[in-house]
């Protein structure tokens, strides 16, 4: 048994030509169209209340290839909320069963109130008191009451009388000399009433299950749209639909709008029942509530109709900071197990790239946050990911589906003050399937670069000569093994390439192709993909993809100034330049100094390249640690490119060297840059010499020399040393090449 790759990210731009919006009249549309269908518009979300709102979506009868759910979180006029909250959509699915709400309908009222019992006085009661001014008894009245009466059986919460009486009293007082009270006669009031209620029953209603098709985790104090694909809850959505939203926060609020785009075709596997499986928030390592005890084994029923089965579990971990370990859940890399049948299966619930979030940096202004942070299966601003397990081979139609979901044993112990309890918020559903429509159908999902779209922000704007990244899927029963590409620039195909593989039914694949070429300024890029096993595809609506991108900028420069400044974590700091195909042409590490500023310069010939910066830990060089760093890229006579801080795990940018000797000429001092340092084998030279040949001296700190070359060849600005034979330890070099001397020193180890 498989588990499903499952890609809640998937746009299929190409199908965004809408065709109509949705009403109560039926829609007439072509295969390839699309249909929208406006749910919650700028739903105020705040002190951490939700909404429920009706909307019509097509018929039953709509035969829908692909639904689409775009997920927008903007901001109300006062400021979105500056924490991460979970953001969840829900379908309130009917059942057919009924149900009504009990209600007790009081006999009487006292003063408005539902009391036990009232005994009281048709006339008025008096309360006794002694005056000892004048030796003598006093007595005032006793406010009057109302009693409402509720007399009529058939109409129970309808008033039918309304009385004033007093309170039930004492008279005939006898008081010593200091006035205290000795004794007393009880007056026998004229009525009592005890509370003796009618049980009513509110008109019989559905009940209605909620069933999650959308959670995301909000972004601190920031907007964001989110993309989901709810193909699997189209026996959900038709006719009239009621959907839940709910974002909870008291910080400022949310704006949640929903829009459903209805792609017309068939289905590559058509879904006909989602059951709800287990449901609800559960605490994790409480031994007097253990979440096992909501977890446990459930028997599912599988129709006859049944050709494909899988179950869907959506869960996310939060809390921490108890004991033993402090980071569960929220910071818990835990894999937990799902079972089918006699298949165990693993659940990694972890979000290893929130520090790669194209939303960054995260924060309202004047706040700082940990939106970088990995947690357990979701990130500040994101989707979360589902967990999806073909369940095919245990599914037996007309048969029972036996299933348990079994989390790592865990047990909390207490935690300091202030501590959140850890608990795993978990929706699921088993969703049955009663056709496959294709055997050869492959689609595009996603065209990674290049593509100006926000969600590709890190990968883009891409060098020219580069590779194209797209994303894959096959959505035929067949396996994939081979499929043509094509492709080009401005509306021009310009190239073919056949992928070869083995993608199972559902899965995904990125692919990488051969490079492009484009020039300077705004352009956009074409592809389109047939022969799916060299033979006809089955669907071609899902075959093509449009993208709108911008080439990287040119720089007359002929190499690189970079800065790192450290936080208080220098060793968690790197740094390298790759030419168009990957390669690592230059690069540091092994930052010793914290809250120091680091300068390299590097020497290149003209082509493109990345330049990129890393921090393992994911938090990038400023706000966090003790420090405010930041990572810049200069020209080589220090006009500033790009400057970053806060910028997470990783960070990169395209340029292109496009030199012209004498245009903005620079310095004439030559300079050297050497690496890795420290050096084990191999010592790589990088000088702003392009092509010379020169004579190379390397001393040790007592002024011995360990290495000479009179013919050491530079070519484009590198030259390689071997070091075979130089003992560890502190050295210094001299290097004369074209009439110039170079210096550096490095170490050994």
């Amino acid at each position: 048994m498989n588990q499903i790759i499952h890609s809640t990210r998937t746009i299929f731009l190409f199908f965004f030509l809408i065709s109509s919006i949705f009403s109560s009249h039926s829609t007439c549309a072509g295969t390839g169209d699309t249909t929208v269908v406006h749910g919650f518009n700028a739903f105020l979300h705040q002190n951490c209340n939700s909404g429920t709102g009706t909307f019509a979506f097509p018929a039953d009868s709509f035969k829908t290839y692909k639904v689409l759910l775009k997920y927008q979180l903007s901001c109300p006029s006062f400021g979105c909320d500056i924490y991460d909250r979970i953001a969840t959509l829900k379908v309130l699915s009917h059942t057919g069963r009924m149900d009504s709400t009990l209600t007790l309908a009081p006999n009487f009222l006292l003063n408005g109130v539902t009391a036990d019992s009232v005994w009281f006085m048709n006339d008025t009661s008096y309360q006794y008191s002694y005056n000892s001014t004048t030796s003598s008894v006093d007595s005032v009245p006793f406010p009057s009451m109302q009693v409402i009466l509720f007399g009529d059986s058939a109409n129970p919460t309808q008033a039918t009388d309304t009385l004033t009486v007093w309170p039930s009293y004492y008279n005939q007082y006898v008081f010593d000399v200091n006035g205290v009270a000795t004794d007393s006669v009880a007056v026998a009031p004229d009525s009592m009433i005890y509370y003796s209620p009618d049980s009513l029953y509110s008109t019989p209603f559905e009940i209605l299950d909620p069933v999650e098709i959308a959670r995301a985790i909000t972004p601190y104090g920031m907007a964001v749209d989110l993309w989901f694909d709810v193909s699997d809850y189209k026996p959900l959505l038709h006719d009239s639909v009621a959907l839940y939203t709910a974002v909870c926060g008291y910080s400022n609020g949310w704006l949640v709008t929903t829009d459903f785009y209805f792609i017309e075709g068939d289905a590559p596997v058509h879904p006909f029942k989602v059951t709800n499986l287990w449901n609800g928030t559960f605490p994790y390592g409480n031994t007097s509530n253990p979440i096992e005890s909501h977890l446990q084994p459930l028997s599912i029923p599988v129709d006859t109709q049944t050709v494909f089965s899988k179950v869907r579990l959506i869960t996310t971990g939060h809390g921490f900071g108890g004991y033993p370990n402090q980071d569960v859940a929220e910071f818990y890399d835990v894999t937990h197990t799902f079972i089918a049948g006699s298949d165990t299966m693993p659940q990694h619930l972890w979000r290893s790239d929130c520090g790669l979030n194209p939303l960054y940096p995260q924060g309202a202004p004047g706040y700082t946050s940990t939106w970088f942070y990995k947690r357990a299966n979701w990130c500040p601003g994101s989707y979360v990911t589902p967990h999806d397990y073909n369940v095919t081979a245990e599914a037996i139609p007309g048969d029972t589906l036996h299933i348990d979901y079994n989390m790592q044993p865990y047990t909390v112990t207490g935690g300091p003050s202030g501590w959140y309890p850890p608990e795993y918020y978990i929706q699921s559903q088993a969703i049955f399937y009663d056709h496959l429509n294709y055997v050869n159908n492959a689609a595009i999902l996603e065209v990674r670069k290049p593509n100006n779209a926000f969600e590709f922000n890190r990968l883009n704007p891409m060098c020219e000569g580069s590779s194209p990244e797209i994303l894959i899927k096959n959505y035929g029963t067949a396996p994939l093994t081979s499929l043509m590409f094509h492709y080009g620039i401005d509306g021009v195909t310009t190239n073919s390439q056949q992928w070869t593989g083995n993608l199972e039914f559902l899965d995904t694949i990125s692919i990488t192709l051969p490079p492009i070429t484009f020039g300077p300024g705004s352009h956009s890029f074409f592809i389109y993909c047939d022969q799916p096993n060299s033979t006809t595809d089955e669907y071609t609506f899902d075959d093509t993809l449009h993208t709108q991108f911008v080439a990287n900028n040119v720089i007359n420069s002929n190499g690189f100034w970079i800065q790192v400044k450290n936080d208080g974590s220098p060793n968690e700091v790197s740094w390298d330049i790759r030419d168009v195909s990957g390669v690592v042409l230059e690069s540091r590490s092994g930052f010793s100094t914290a809250y120091a500023l680091y300068n390299d310069t590097v020497y290149l010939p003209n082509g493109c390249y990345s330049v990129n910066v890393y921090d393992s830990y994911g938090d990038g060089l400023c706000c966090y640690g003790g420090g405010q760093g930041f990572f810049a890229v200069n020209n080589i006579d220090g006009n500033s490119i790009w400057a970053v801080r806060d910028f997470g795990a990783q960070f990169s940018i395209n340029l292109t060297l496009d030199y012209i000797n004498g245009v903005d000429e620079l310095t004439k001092d030559a300079k050297i840059f050497t690496h890795p340092n420290p050096a084990h084998d191999q010592l790589r030279l990088n000088t702003s010499i392009e092509n010379a040949t020169g004579e190379i001296s390397i001393t040790d700190i007592s002024g011995r020399i360990v290495y000479h070359d009179e013919n050491l060849i530079i070519n484009e600005h590198l030259a390689d040393i071997s070091l075979t034979g130089i003992a560890q330890g502190v050295y210094f070099l001299r290097l004369l090449a074209d009439g110039k001397w170079m210096s550096g020193k490095f170490v050994v180890e």
